[in-house]
């Protein structure tokens, strides 16, 4: 059986390596096994794909798709890119087309998703087996720049961390990644932040979760007191602001303490990507990458 995962765009390579598949398209890979798919936001069998030129050519090629509809069915359409139909135009044309074949809809509690992937001119067609796995339960409390689940557990697979290693973020924010290591089996995590009020997230967020991570509350500095040298990992998203002159004071001095005490692959996502000016210690892989439609940099720090 084949499936497509849909993942955060500019960093599909990677999680395509982790499945053992491959990139398709934007955000998209195909692959077979579901063991690990936390990468992912929606995963649906795959079915068929195809080029379309127009709204009438889009529904001539789906009409005829063999389904394997159990049950009551819904259709959903997942579109991207600028066209002359909505997503709900394919939604209701498929819809009528399947009930007049015999099948029963459900708006409620359908037992079949039919799944409709557009982008631009290409149509990814198949059943939908899991749906929102970003949204982890345990995100109750967030911060204004958080990170989902599946973007921080792609970059803590990116650092190919050993459950042995001590697991440091030191900018938490509200734990996310801190708790995505320690369910990934990471026994000995460590949060650091400067604002007191996301302590008191990362906990809370933290006990949702059942995850023993110990955060603190202080700035990098803490890091040079609390470890020994090229002790630690560190996998983080960087704060940014406007107030840029700030922010860089902050990147200087984080790299100045990083350069003692980490040891192995650093990697770090920002919205911001003057983190790279501060790096001239290691060895960069620079990546882009696209959250809503912000842009956001990835540096896997050597």
């Amino acid at each position: 059986m084949k499936y497509i995962g849909i993942c955060v765009k500019g960093l599909e390579k990677f999680a395509s390596k982790f499945v053992k598949g491959k990139t398709i398209d934007k955000g998209r890979v195909l692959f077979s096994d579901l063991k690990d798919i936390k990468f992912f936001d929606d995963v649906y069998e795959y079915s068929k794909d195809f080029k379309f030129k127009n709204f009438e050519d889009l529904i001539e090629n789906i009409k005829d798709i063999k389904f394997d509809i159990k049950g009551t069915f819904l259709v959903r359409c997942n579109r991207e890119g600028k066209h002359e139909f909505r997503s709900l135009e394919v939604e209701r044309t498929l819809g009528e087309i399947l009930f007049k074949k015999g099948f029963k809809v459900s708006l409620k509690n359908p037992e079949t998703i039919i799944f409709i992937d557009i982008i631009e001119n290409k149509c990814y067609c198949g059943i939908l087996k899991f749906s929102d796995l970003c949204k982890r339960d345990y995100r109750v409390r967030l911060h204004n720049q958080s990170i989902n689940g599946c973007i921080a557990y792609t970059i803590l697979k990116i650092a190919n961390i050993k459950l042995n290693e001590i697991l440091v973020d030191p900018f938490c924010k509200d734990g996310t990644i801190c708790i995505e290591a320690f369910l990934m089996g990471c026994k000995r995590v460590y949060g650091l932040d400067y604002n007191r009020n996301n302590i008191i997230s990362s906990r809370l967020n933290a006990n949702i979760a059942n995850a023993n991570v110990d955060f603190i509350e202080g700035d990098v500095s803490w890091l040079g007191t609390k470890f020994k040298e090229k002790e630690i990992r560190i996998v983080s998203s960087l704060p940014f602001s406007r107030h840029s002159k700030e922010i860089l004071n902050l990147y200087k001095e984080f790299f100045k303490e990083v350069k003692d005490v980490a040891k192995g692959k650093i990697v770090l996502i920002s919205g911001n990507d003057k983190f790279y000016d501060y790096c001239k210690d290691f060895k960069v892989v620079k990546k882009k990458f696209m959250i809503g439609k912000m842009d956001y940099y990835l540096g896997i720090l050597r």
